[in-house]
């Protein structure tokens, strides 16, 4: 099957087109048209077909059905806002072209933020920061994508995107934008889900330190032991230990009989 192959745009290009708003929304008022993308434009060149502009239009419209949901183009409440990156994050994950490797560039977010949906990245983030048009874990749309990607239960889980609801921004933060977490999906779920479980037994107001707490105990923990590799049955409780500082790494097997036998000769 052919890979979908999505328009890229380099940092130089996303910073000329953020030199004015009028910039910023030419493809936009052009209907999307390819023939009126940034000259800067590229796709990769091989290995699949360049998606038509149908996909992208088809995006943008599906987003901004989203952001009408969430106040937009008013500014609206940080409520709202939060709410639209939960639902954006739950759509991006399930676009199916963004199942490739296309997705894991940053120059492919940074056209989608500049070129598709720049209006909305400005109502999203009062200022137009460049990091967020630019690709990287600070671009607006490519940070709502990893989140939903890493925090997806299955469709098998009745609850499936739970925890994009549950957790709160700076929770987010923290396990998305850590390569140490971010990066191992398994390792990210567990901690979203023992974070869950410590909201519910000292209220989500108390939990911001106490995250950052239980980062830096997993991090260094993770130094001593791979935690990738605990068992399902064990991982949530070496998570929760993270929570509440009863992290104590475990205690080095005892040697078998051969060391036995080395330690006396």
């Amino acid at each position: 099957m052919s890979v979908a192959l999505l328009p890229r745009l380099d940092r130089i290009a996303v910073d000329a087109c953020l030199s004015s708003t009028a910039g910023l929304m030419v493809t936009v008022d052009a209907g999307l048209d390819s023939a009126h993308f940034p000259v800067e434009a590229t796709y990769a060149a091989s290995g699949g077909s360049p998606v038509p502009d149908e996909f992208l239009r088809t995006l943008r419209s599906a987003l901004l059905e989203i952001g009408h949901a969430c106040g937009f183009p008013d500014r609206g409440s940080a409520i709202e806002r939060a709410r639209f990156d939960e639902l954006a994050s739950i759509h991006l994950a399930q676009v199916p072209e963004f199942e490739s490797g296309e997705a894991l560039r940053d120059d492919v977010w940074a056209f989608l933020a500049t070129v598709v949906l720049p209006d909305v990245v400005a109502w999203r983030f009062a200022g137009r920061p460049a990091e967020r048009f630019q690709g990287g874990i600070r671009n607006a749309f490519q940070r709502l994508w990893m989140r939903g990607r890493i925090l997806d239960r299955g469709p098998r889980a009745g609850r499936r995107w739970e925890l994009l609801a549950e957790l709160t921004e700076d929770a987010l933060v923290q396990i998305t934008e850590r390569p140490s977490i971010g990066s191992d999906a398994r390792l990210a779920r567990g901690f979203a889900e023992a974070w869950v479980r410590a909201a519910g037994r000292l209220g989500r107001p108390a939990m911001e330190d106490v995250t950052r707490e239980a980062v830096i105990r997993l991090r260094l923990r993770n130094q001593i032991q791979v935690l990738s590799e605990i068992e399902d049955s064990e991982l949530g409780t070496v998570m929760d230990s993270f929570f509440t500082g009863d992290s104590t790494p475990p205690a080095p097997a005892k040697p078998g009989w051969v060391g036995r036998l080395l330690r006396r000769t």
